[in-house]
């Protein structure tokens, strides 16, 4: 089975935001392997050492063969019938295993770039990095809806 990994820097500060990933990632679970990494947000006051640091700990989760989507402001806009059709045919011909980033507070460092095969915008307005995270879950979760032909889409 394909595998899906969001791996994304810092945990979820509130309950209700903890349960809903908790939801989100069982109803996608039904669809596709899927685990989500949280990395330790480190407490460091100058920002491009910090990017630096994240970057390094997330190389270190990537293997050669995965399939890396930055989550990143500047990426390719989609709306959720495209995310879903391009994550189709990622699953359907690409490698078995997806990994989506989504960097901390200052975004992704640029020792990543190399590793990241496609960048993807959600919007140009910034969102709450906690809750970035439950609209990405959602939004996975819609594709695999829409793919498969379920309500839920509607």
């Amino acid at each position: 089975m394909k595998k899906i990994e969001l791996i994304s820097v810092g945990e979820l500060k509130f309950k209700g935001l903890k349960e809903l990933e908790k939801q989100y990632s069982q109803k996608i679970n039904r669809f596709v392997t899927f685990t989500a990494k949280n990395l330790k947000d480190f407490k460091i006051q100058n920002e491009e050492q910090k990017k630096k640091k994240e970057g390094e700990m997330m190389l270190q989760l990537l293997d050669p063969k995965d399939f890396v989507i930055a989550l990143d402001q500047n990426g390719k806009k989609m709306d959720s019938v495209k995310f879903a059709d391009f994550l189709s045919d990622k699953l359907a011909y690409g490698s078995d295993r997806i990994i989506f980033l989504i960097g901390g507070h200052s975004g992704l460092s640029e020792i990543l770039d190399p590793r990241i095969d496609f960048k993807l915008s959600f919007s140009d307005m910034t969102v709450a990095h906690d809750i970035f995270r439950i609209l990405f879950l959602e939004q996975l979760y819609r594709a695999f809806t829409i793919i498969k032909g379920t309500k839920y889409h509607r």
